[in-house]
């Protein structure tokens, strides 16, 4: 299995478009990959939501946070620099069984490997919590038997008002397409109270998800034809409004 490590804050376009080409390419060519990546600030919608009735946008575009749509489906959610994202993309994600089995076989795997900081961590269908607060939560995308598997995790404290940007944090909320699930939300650090590198929480996450899935991983880094699928997908989809505000 492939391994790429991208700690340096991207575009947001281009980490979701990442996302997309390493699940389109476990399907068609078999190429697995975990990633652990770093988005820059952005709000991210689930498939089947609705801009309107998740984010602020008058709010995001005072802070200039770019609103993006992802392929994957769950809740909105909030990147930002201090939160880490790991992505498993694999062939054939019928060996994981429904939905809510993936959810749990990543959620135990990933709060085992962050006990070694945080003994209380625990998980609950997509989310992981500490003390009942969100450090994480996960979303799912297939296309046909392959799995596009990912997480974020909030390391460093958060750099807004997460209630002034996710209208789920209001009240009055009453989405018309998929709803999200409001949760308080607690970092890494600030449930441990002291910095915790980013890298260490890498250091912790790759051993344990290449135990789990009983594979070898291996650094890389995309070939050529998906460098180039990338940047299609951010100039066609990702960076237009007819994909990101489609509903």
């Amino acid at each position: 299995m492939r391994l790429l490590i991208e700690l340096d804050p991207v575009d947001p376009r281009v980490g979701l478009a990442t996302d997309e080409v390493l699940l389109e390419a476990a399907r068609t060519d078999g190429r697995e990959t975990l990633r652990l990546w770093v988005n820059d600030r952005a709000a991210i919608v689930g498939r089947s939501q609705s801009i309107v009735d998740e984010v602020d946008a008058r709010f995001a575009e005072r802070q200039r946070i770019p609103i993006l749509r992802r392929i994957s489906g769950g809740g909105t959610v909030y990147h930002y620099p201090k939160n880490l994202n790991v992505s498993v993309a694999l062939r054939d994600g019928r060996r994981f069984g429904s939905v809510p089995d993936a959810f749990r076989f990543f959620g135990r795997t990933i709060s085992k490997a962050l006990a070694i900081d945080c003994s209380t961590i625990s998980f609950d269908q997509n989310d992981l919590l500490i003390g009942g607060a969100k450090v994480g939560g996960a979303a799912q995308a297939r296309r046909g038997a392959a799995l596009l598997y990912h997480t974020t995790l909030l390391i460093g404290p958060i750099d807004i008002r997460l209630d002034r940007l996710l209208l789920a944090l209001r009240g009055g909320y009453h989405p018309r397409h998929v709803p999200s699930r409001p949760r308080a939300t607690i970092s890494l650090t600030e449930a441990i109270g002291h910095d915790v590198p980013i890298e260490r929480i890498v250091e912790a996450i790759v051993p344990a998800l290449s135990e789990a899935l009983d594979v070898e991983v291996l650094p890389s880094r995309l070939v050529e034809d998906e460098t180039r699928r990338v940047e299609e997908l951010v100039f066609d989809k990702y960076g237009v409004p007819e994909w990101n505000e489609s509903l």
